[in-house]
């Protein structure tokens, strides 16, 4: 059963004269997808427009399309501001009691250790490692007992350590996953599925595995990724 259905999809920013999304056909079930391309290929605008941020917060014209099923948890790529208490412990606490859920000492150790930060409950959030905070940031947003969840590029501030723990800690995590994201090469073995996007249109969709093998024109940094994406 397809969770996200997107069909016929079109979308540009007010301030833009030009689709910045266009003719987008997509459908995503229970798996990890991860959405690539170069700069401005459009793959954060389909993020927020799954989320339901694209018009509602940025405005702007959306025509086609976009069926949601279930509860949809997004992550941007500045997840600093994700969180908004002093602790982790708080922040948990407050999305749990925001949604009339009690903040039981249980619950609140699970989802520490569903992204192994069960040690840092109560330290400040500020002070913890860049993939630490990445983590609590995600963690925050599982408290929301998500369908779905939406990462927008979360390896961009975190070394390749932090990459590798982020992502052994999600594979804990048995809900549809999209990860807007071009460093390919650390989700050989973890997404089912890779989306291919250039100047807002999806140019690939299918196995990651296959991607190398196509004769794609897409921008030269991204070129190397993807023919190096097993390296």
């Amino acid at each position: 059963m397809a969770l996200i259905d997107i069909r016929d999809l079109y979308y540009k920013y007010p301030t833009s004269d030009t689709w910045i999304l266009n003719n987008i056909n997509l459908k995503i079930g229970k798996e990890r997808v991860v959405v690539t391309g170069g700069t401005g290929s459009g793959k954060t605008t389909l993020l927020r427009v799954i989320a339901g941020l694209a018009t509602k917060v940025y405005g702007g014209e959306l025509i086609g399309d976009v069926k949601v099923v279930g509860k949809v948890a997004y992550v941007p790529q500045d997840f600093d501001l994700y969180v908004l208490m002093p602790t982790l412990r708080d922040e948990l606490t407050y999305v749990l009691t925001s949604q009339g859920l009690t903040p039981s000492e249980a619950e609140i150790r699970r989802l520490g250790e569903l992204l192994d930060v069960k040690d840092v409950l109560d330290c400040n959030v500020m002070k913890l490692s860049m993939g630490q905070r990445q983590r609590a940031a995600v963690v925050s947003a599982l408290a929301l007992r998500p369908d779905i969840l939406l990462l927008d590029e979360p390896f961009a501030h975190i070394d390749p350590k932090g990459v590798v723990e982020l992502l052994r800690a999600l594979s804990n995590v048995d809900i549809t996953i999209v990860l807007a994201e071009h460093k390919l090469r650390y989700l050989t073995n973890w997404v089912d599925r890779v989306v291919l996007m250039k100047d807002g249109s999806i140019g690939y969709d299918g196995p990651l595995t296959d991607l190398s093998k196509l004769d794609l024109d897409v921008e030269w940094p991204l070129k190397l990724v993807i023919e190096g994406w097993s390296s």
